[in-house]
Order: structure tokens, then C-alpha cells, then sequence
């Protein structure tokens, strides 16, 4: 079954962040367009495994429908300048977000006013606040480091690709992935590069850290496992499929999507050997959550799912009848799902039934954002809302 809402049209070529606004009951009129780890496992060098012959299918069930749940409004929205299609970052009572025409956003999470703006180059990926820095990479090759107060640029590391995934710390060391393949390891005060390894991830698209091991995934094939110190590789899988997700990894067991295949795999992370494999309708293009013994995924086929971590058998399934690029959201209660129609449900963890509704002005990308009071999420006409858990 198919849900449908009625929008009005407008054209807003605003590109400069708003002092924020407030929702009163109605939402801002729609132009006409288009997380978790429990431990840190011992990973091993290790053979890879296409995987078993059996492939648990998907019974799907239409969502609940939005009739019967709470339309939520938003407590406050900000115009930013540029499409939003990354996820927010939540930090110290601000809200960063990075858009495709390359602005910086920090804004103040209470009630949407700018705290600072900063421009690059080009597109820029999600921000990653530090301790008095925030980092940040774009399309252009250059990661940024700014004062988290103000946003003035303290130095900039330039690299030979795109660097829009975002850099990850580690006490010291940020952590650089250009799109290349290039895995550089910064000193996080001063930028000065420690080291570097390449991988064989090349478009790559994701970079997770899980104890000692970093893994890198690319759209023109492959997971890899590395050392996190030297590169030293431990183990590759699938070097022949597409994989944009970086990998979920709880205990002994990796969880990764895969764009072109269309499954889920759970992998011994000690051996790179696959212990089961789920088959969906459609590519597999964000990152899987792994929590409580329940794997919850997203494909482009408008599917939400919870599939049990040891067997990869399907506990629900819901359709939202849109493509979902980004990954899910868990909270104790509530998965958080947006797909490419501008819809956010809030979805019962227990059984996927649709809590509550919010629906943006255009298309939503990104996953949510979610703070101790607020959910956050931008869209790609530029808007960013703060909506009640």
C-alpha cells in the first residue's frame, strides 16, 4: 500500500544560513524535485568465502499506515545554504552539517540560530568535532581543520583525492581517507602526517575503525581489513562487489551490505569467512547497525530491516515505498529511517510498527541525528529540522 501527501511548490535561492525558526503546526512548503559497536574484536588474516548456498528471504509488510500514527512537527528549522545529504553531527549543544556546495554549518541545537559558517571549496562530507577543532573533508581533496567557537580555518591537509568521508579520531590521530584509497594519519593539533598506507579500496567510500583493525570499503569492490597502525592488510572479502557501507562489527562478527549482490553479510571477523548471508530486492548502500543481538539494515528498495545478528533471519521488515540510502538510527526504543521522499519514521524497535511521521521538504539522504532531547535531520532543498524524539 502507498501513502501519498499533498505539497505545495515554491523556489527559495537563499544560500545563507538562517537565525533559525519555529514550526507552529504547519511545515515549510515542498518545491517540486526529487550505528553500533559493542566491542572491539581481534581481527585476523583470513580467506574469503562468497558465503552458503542458503539465503534467508524477505517477507516484507507495508509500513503502518501514516493515518494511524503521530504526524510530528518540527521545533525549529534552519535554511543552510546548500542540499544536505550526509548526517548531522550532534556535539556539545551544536548541530554540524556539511553540504554538497561545500558550506560548514554550526548551529545552535536549542534553536537554530548560526553559531559560525565556513565555505570550501566544494562539496564537503559530515564534520567531525574534537576537542577544540572540527574537521572536516571535501570533494576537492582538502581536509579542514576549524575552531570549533568560530569556524576560522587553523590549517588544511591536502591530498590527492576527494576526502568527503568523514575522518575519524582516535585520542591524537585523525584518521584521512581520500577517495583514492589513501589512509593518512594526521597529528589532530597541528595536521603534521605521521604516516599513511594505501588500500585496495579504490572509489572508497567508507572507513571504520574497530580495535586494531581499520576497514575500508569501495564502490568499485571490496571490504579490507587493515592494521590500524602500519596498513598491514588482515584479511579482504568480496573484492569483486560494490560495498559503500562501512561495516557494523560486534564480538567475532563483522555486518556489511553490499551495493551490487544485494545482501547482507555477517563475517567471521577473525577469519573473513562468511557465517550467513541475507538476500534483499535492491542494493544495500548504507551501514548496518548491530545492537542487542539484532542487525537493523536499509536497501534502496524502500526496505527497513531487522534481521537476528546469529542467523540472519528476518524479525520484521517494513516498506516505506521510496528508496533509503542512509543507514538506521537506534535508540532503547525507536529505529529512525528517512527515505527519498522527504519521509522520517519513527519505528518500534520490537516490531516495526510506526511510531510516529515527519515529512521534509524534499528528498532526505542522510541518516538522523540524535540528541538527548532532539532528532535531527537535513534534506536536499537545504533545510535542517529539529524534530521531538
Amino acid at each position: 500500500m502507498k501513502y501519498y501527501s499533498t505539497r505545495q511548490s515554491t523556489a527559495d535561492d537563499t544560500t545563507f544560513i538562517s537565525d533559525g525558526g519555529t514550526d507552529s503546526g504547519s511545515k515549510p512548503p515542498r518545491p517540486s524535485t526529487d550505528g553500533g559497536i559493542d566491542s572491539e574484536p581481534d581481527i585476523r588474516p583470513g580467506p574469503v568465502d562468497p558465503g552458503s548456498e542458503e539465503e534467508p528471504t524477505t517477507p516484507t509488510t507495508p509500513m503502518t499506515p501514516l493515518s494511524d500514527s503521530r504526524r510530528v512537527h518540527a521545533r525549529w528549522f534552519a535554511q543552510v545554504g546548500g542540499p544536505v545529504e550526509t548526517t548531522p553531527v550532534v556535539r556539545d549543544g551544536s548541530v554540524y552539517v556539511g553540504t554538497e556546495n561545500g558550506f560548514v554549518c554550526s548551529i545552535d541545537q536549542r534553536d537554530g540560530v548560526s553559531n559560525w559558517l565556513f565555505q570550501a571549496p566544494n562539496a564537503v562530507g559530515s564534520p567531525t568535532p574534537g576537542g577544540d577543532l572540527t574537521y572536516v573533508g571535501d570533494r576537492s581533496g582538502n581536509l579542514f581543520a576549524l575552531d570549533r567557537t568560530n569556524g576560522t580555518r587553523e590549517w588544511c591537509f591536502e591530498s590527492d583525492a576527494g576526502v568527503e568521508e568523514a575522518p575519524i579520531l582516535v585520542g591524537n590521530t585523525l584518521y584521512v581517507a581520500s577517495r583514492d584509497g589513501q589512509v593518512s594519519m594526521l597529528d589532530a593539533e597541528t595536521g603534521e602526517l605521521k604516516s599513511s598506507f594505501r588500500t585496495p579500496a579504490r572509489a572508497l567510500t567508507s572507513m571504520q575503525i574497530a580495535g586494531n583493525t581499520l576497514y575500508a570499503t569501495g564502490l568499485d569492490g571490496g571490504l579490507f581489513a587493515h592494521d590500524v597502525d602500519d596498513g598491514e592488510e588482515f584479511f579482504r572479502f568480496a573484492p569483486s562487489l560494490a560495498i559503500a557501507g562501512a561495516p557494523a562489527v560486534v564480538g567475532d562478527t563483522a555486518y556489511v551490505g553490499t551495493v551490487d549482490g544485494d545482501r547482507i553479510y555477517a563475517l567471521d571477523a577473525e577469519t573473513g569467512k562468511t557465517k550467513w548471508r541475507h538476500q534483499t530486492d535492491a542494493g544495500v548502500w548504507s551501514s548496518p547497525v548491530a545492537i542487542g543481538g539484532i542487525v537493523y539494515t536499509s536497501s534502496a528498495d524502500g526496505n527497513i530491516l531487522a534481521l537476528d545478528a546469529r542467523e540472519g533471519t528476518v524479525r520484521w521488515c517494513v516498506e516505506t515505498d521510496a528508496r533509503v540510502w542512509g543507514s538506521p538510527v537506534v535508540t532503547n526504543e525507536l529505529v529512525y529511517a528517512c527515505n527519498d521522499d522527504g519521509l522520517l519514521v519513527a519505528l518500534d524497535r520490537a516490531d516495526g510498527r510506526t511510531r510516529w511521521h515527519f515529512r521534509a521538504q524534499d528528498s532526505l539522504v542522510g541518516s538522523p541525528a540524535v540528541g538527548s532531547e532532539s532528532v535531527y535531520v537535513g534534506d536536499v532543498a537545504g533545510m535542517v529540522y529539529a524534530l521531538p524524539q
